[in-house]
Order: structure tokens, then sequence, then C-alpha cells
């Protein structure tokens, strides 16, 4: 009867983040404040500002959710994110945007990587004022090296949690740590369904999929690029497991381009991208765990809408 209601919760919220009229019009007045702000900063020559932007520390995952909207499942090996390349993309944000408001760093499972606390540091230090978050399933928070406590207290890190069927008993144990240790955190109610997407036939309306998309406004950064969500950098997994040619690079705004100002990023950002053609409304599923090793235990069904 607990799983039954949880799953029916799980429902009506995702329904109500979809679907909500007011959801809607926070986005739209959200957009608006922006517009008006950035037109003002024109005017008096000022740097604008992002509202957000996320990044993979790494690729790969402990908990490998099937149907992940990263594709995390599908990456066999450990795959980690370059320091020195983060460096460079962060201080080229930093010429471009007088401040991120919210930086998620995230996977796979963030925790994985033992440079995580470098991190904290250098995204600190190019965004004062940001508001950092590690974004993880909470299987390792116990086990973080007190180097990683130090960074996330020091420089005012929070956590949020998303609960999986394997933490559930686990979920206020996580909630207390965090709390025992002074972090801010968000726990989730437990995800019993997940969403999959994925149009393999490419014909879907942009304008329609932007509109119906619950991470369409999830600015990615990866290698010095930049796209509207993660998906033209995360779809070569997707092609390399199933054996797909499915190009999305064009969609990836070279913002180290010396033409390319912060303006600019944010009308790129705003468009529907040619990635769009290949999501449409979403389907939920029971959530499942890949469990083989090679992953093929992986299918095109568990990423493709039938909706």
């Amino acid at each position: 009867m607990l799983t039954k209601l949880h799953k029916l919760k799980n429902t009506m919220n995702k329904r109500l983040v979809q679907s909500s009229f007011t959801v809607k019009c926070f986005m739209k007045l959200r957009k608006l404040y922006s517009n008006v702000d950035d037109f003002v900063k024109k005017i008096l020559n000022k740097k604008p500002v992002l509202y957000l932007f996320e990044y993979h520390v790494v690729e790969h995952c402990n908990m490998n959710c099937k149907s992940c909207f990263h594709f995390s499942n599908l990456v066999k090996q450990p795959k980690f994110a370059d320091f020195e390349q983060y460096t460079r993309d962060l201080r080229r944000l930093s010429e471009q945007f007088s401040n991120v408001r919210v930086i998620h760093l995230m996977g796979g499972e963030p925790l994985l990587n033992p440079e995580l606390p470098q991190f904290i540091h250098v995204t600190r230090h190019f965004f004062p004022k940001a508001t950092i978050c590690i974004l993880t399933n909470g299987m390792l928070v116990k086990k973080m090296a007190p180097e990683l406590m130090k960074a996330i207290v020091k420089h005012n890190v929070r956590f949020r949690v998303s609960i999986y069927e394997p933490m559930i008993k686990r979920r206020e144990e996580v909630a207390s740590f965090l709390a025992q240790h002074g972090i801010k955190h968000w726990v989730s109610d437990p995800y019993l369904s997940f969403a999959k997407y994925i149009n393999i036939e490419g014909n879907s309306n942009p304008k329609k999929s932007v509109g119906q998309c619950p991470a369409s406004r999830c600015t990615f950064v990866s290698n010095g690029r930049m796209a509207r969500c993660a998906l033209p950098f995360n779809m070569k997994y997707f092609n390399r497991h199933f054996d797909k040619q499915i190009d999305m690079r064009s969609d990836q705004l070279d913002f180290h381009d010396s033409d390319v100002d912060g303006f600019q990023i944010k009308k790129h950002l705003l468009k529907p991208m040619s990635a769009c053609r290949y999501c449409k409304e979403v389907e939920w599923i029971s959530w499942k765990r890949s469990v083989r090793a090679d992953r093929s235990d992986a299918t095109l069904n568990d990423f493709c809408s039938n909706a």
C-alpha cells in the first residue's frame, strides 16, 4: 500500500511540474525579469547574470538507473572531468557573466570523483556569490573524506539528494548526517518512477518539445562548450551503446570564442535546439536499475517514449 501511495504521489508531482499553470507563469516571469535586467545591463555596459549551469564532474554512476536522463548507466568505465579544462571554462565564463546564480556539480555520481574538493574550491573562487549544489544519490554521503567535508562547509555548498529505491530506508540517516555537519540540504521523497523521452525518429516539433521539457532551461557546460540542456553532450553514450549516429554537435556553443559575450550566450540558450527534434512527451515507467557490468540489460525501450 505504501509503495502504491508513493507511486501515486510521484506521478502527481511530475504531472504538476509539467502542466502547472503556476509553474509556467513563474518561468515566464523569470524570463521577463531576465530580459529587462539584461537590457539595463547593456545600457550600463555591465555583464549579464546567468541563472544556472550544470556540470558533470564524473560521467559514470554507482546507481545506474535505467532510463537515466543523462545516460550515465551506459558509461561502462570510470570517466572523470578534466579539472584544468573546468578551470579554463570558469575563467572564461567569469569574463562573460558577473555572476551565475546556481551551479550544479553532478554526474553520474559526483561523490565518486576524488578531485571534488578542488572543483568546489575553484568554483567558489570564480563565482563567490553563486549557490553551489552537489546533486547526489546519497549512497556515498557518509563516506565523504574529511578534505571534501571541509571544502563543502567552507564554501557553503548545498546538497540535493535524490532518493531511489535502494536508499529509501537510509533517507533519514542521510538527512541527519548532513544536518549534523551543518550542510544545507534537500532530500527528496523516493523516486519510484522515471521518465523516458527520446524520439528516435527525430521528427518532433522543437518548440513543442521545449514547452513540455522539464530540463529545457538546465544549461549544460562541457569542455568549453554550452547548450540548453545536457542532451547534445551526452548523446554520444546513447549512440555508442545502441550503434546510432545522432549528431547534436551543432547545438553546442563554443563560449571560448572571442566574439561571443554573455548576452549572445543567453540569446543562444533561449532558442530551441535541433536536439529537441529527438525529444517528445515523457512516458513514466517504474524505476529499475541496470545491473549487468556490460550494460547488456539496457535497451532502447528504456529511453524511447511511446507517449
